[in-house]
Parts: C-alpha cells; structure tokens; sequence
C-alpha cells in the first residue's frame, strides 16, 4: 500500500471526533468531556447490521493471510482493547515495531496510529490487515475470504451493493469500533456527581487541569492533536530509535513527533509510551514532567494523578466488544432477511 502523508496541522488543535459528546468547560483550561455509552440499539437497521458485521470480522482470524491473527489478537477486551505487551505479535510471530493502542478509544481521536497517518478509522483499519508483520493478508485473499465466510452479513450491511469490496470490509470494521468506548467514573464526575471520584482523585485532576490539558483534553482525554516529545527537554536518547511523524513526511520538524494519546483506560493499558518502553504509571508521569513540562512532581502529587488517571478506566466493558456477544431476537427482528 502507498503511504498516505498527512498534511502539516498546528500543534494545538485538530477537528473533534464525530462521536456524541457533551462539552463541559472548566474556566482555565482545555474541554473536558463526557459521553455517553454508545448503544447499538439505537442504530437503524443497515448501520446495525455493520456494527455486527464488523464485531464478526474483528474476531476472525482469517482476514489474516495465513489464518493465524485477528483483530482482537492485538486488542483484546479483557486487556480494555490492548494486549498488554510492550509490542504486539503479529502474523507468524512478527514482533511489530509500536505498543498496541486501545482500540476502546479509537472512535474518540481524530487520527489514527501513534504518527496520525490515518486520518479515519477505515483508513486505520485498512493498515493492520495488509502490513506482512501486523496480519499479512493480500487484497485478493481478503476478498475471496470475506465473501465465503460472511456473504449473508455483507449483503445486509450493504444492501444492494456490489461486493465484497476492501471498502465494505473497513467500513464494518470502523462501524463497530465507534460503539467501543465505554463510560467512566469520571464521566459521572463531570456530569455533576462529584462522589463518583475520590478526594485524591479530584486532587489529582485540578494538577491534571494545571499542567496537563493543553494537550489532554476532550472526549478522549487526549486524541486529538500531535505533539513532540520532549517538547521543552530532549527525549532521552537511547529512547529516540522511533523519529515519529518524520518517517512518514520526511520534514525534520517532525523528528520525535507523535500523536497525543487517548488517556481513557490509561491504568490498563500498559506498558506505556509509542515503544512500550515504561511499566509503570508513575514513571510515564515523571517522564512527561521532565520532558514536556521541564518540571518535577512530588511522590504525593504522583500519587494523586495515578488516582486520577485510574478513574478514567471504564466501569464496565461493553458485551459487544467480547467475541461472544450474542444481540438477540430483538436486533434480529428489525433487520431484513432475519427472524
């Protein structure tokens, strides 16, 4: 596949995801927003019968060349959408060369992948399937896959369209991951229940809100927007191996530039950082003081954003991001051809 170069985009601010949000500003910094749980109930029938095309094809290892990786091999729900590892293994034991980041928070940043080349979740969705170290998988064997193992499903979610095509497939796979993110104790906190959160924790958010929010902000609590790390003292050396959004344009203002990333499920979803070089919470924060803020926390307010960053953790995984999920009679029924 060619490699598609993103445009230059100022460092503060790129489009919001279109997900539903609800905006609550606080007075001295950046959005903060809730949401709500997305439900699949509420979709009409076609974009339904996505939805769960695309939870079909996000299990099925055989979108991969040799039937041996799917989606959720790399974005498990039990890991909150990751794998836990400090860099995934992809077909045939590759070893990919970035961390995993949680397919939960997807739907809520504006750009995908760790230097933002894709700019939407097709197109995001388009890489992993046909990288020879991620799935490996050919155009003509996606296809012909496809149209023999999910035939039914396709012309339901496509009705009337020609098909199989790479399109449809990434389309479905896009349409299940806007219904991932999942709601938090922090959410309920923004909306108003100020018990959702502890005393700590809200101690750690006004630090967060003072330091943090510039680049931390929205729906996603991060997403949307590149940064360079090490913006005010340079990234660690023996650390700089990835050079960023430079691999992908070439500009060497780019050197060391990466998307900013989600925060949500943050507490689960180690280890951290582009190279899943850091295993704990508390030295990714020190490290993004040091570096991006030229300024050191103490082991108390640490200690307070860990509680904060682990009120962001969704309070329950939605049913529909486990492979088992099973709609029932009640989907079923408003979906032509079915019941």
């Amino acid at each position: 596949m060619s490699t598609i170069v993103p445009p230059r985009l100022p460092a503060r601010r790129l489009t919001r995801p279109a997900l539903f949000v609800l905006a609550l500003a606080f007075p001295g910094c950046g959005e903060v927003e809730s949401m709500p749980n997305p439900d699949p109930s509420k979709l009409d029938a076609v974009e339904f019968a996505r939805v769960r095309l695309g939870h079909g094809l996000f299990f099925d290892p055989g979108l991969s060349g040799v039937g041996d990786v799917s989606c959720a091999s790399c974005h498990e729900p039990a890991e909150f959408g990751a794998d836990g590892l400090a860099r995934s293994e992809g077909t045939g034991g590759a070893i990919v060369r970035r961390n995993a980041p949680s397919v939960f928070n997807a739907a809520l940043k504006t750009r995908q992948f760790w230097d933002g080349r894709a700019q939407s979740l097709e197109e995001q969705a388009s890489g992993p399937l046909f990288a020879v170290d991620e799935m490996g998988q050919t155009e003509q064997g996606l296809l012909e896959h496809v149209g023999q193992a999910w035939a039914q499903q396709l012309a339901l979610a496509f009705p009337g369209e020609p098909g199989p095509t790479v399109e449809q497939v990434t389309v479905a796979l896009a349409s299940y991951q806007q219904m991932l993110p999942r709601r938090s104790r922090f959410d309920r906190f923004v909306d108003g229940d100020r018990s959702a959160i502890s005393r700590e924790a809200r101690r750690g958010y006004r630090i967060f809100r003072r330091n943090c929010t510039d680049c931390h902000d929205g729906a996603g609590v991060g997403g949307t927007e590149y940064r360079k790390l090490g913006e005010d003292v340079p990234w660690p050396r023996e650390r700089r191996e990835d050079l960023g959004l430079f691999e992908v344009t070439g500009d060497p203002d780019d050197t060391m530039v990466f998307m900013v990333p989600s925060l949500r499920n943050v507490a689960e979803t180690g280890p951290w950082f582009h190279d899943g070089s850091v295993e704990s919470l508390e030295e990714a924060i020190e490290l993004m003081a040091r570096h991006q803020l030229d300024r050191s926390f103490t082991s108390a307010q640490v200690g307070a954003l860990v509680s904060f960053l682990e009120t962001l953790t969704a309070e329950d995984v939605q049913p529909w991001a486990y492979e088992d999920w099973d709609p029932g009679p009640t989907f079923e029924d408003d979906i032509p051809g079915e019941g």
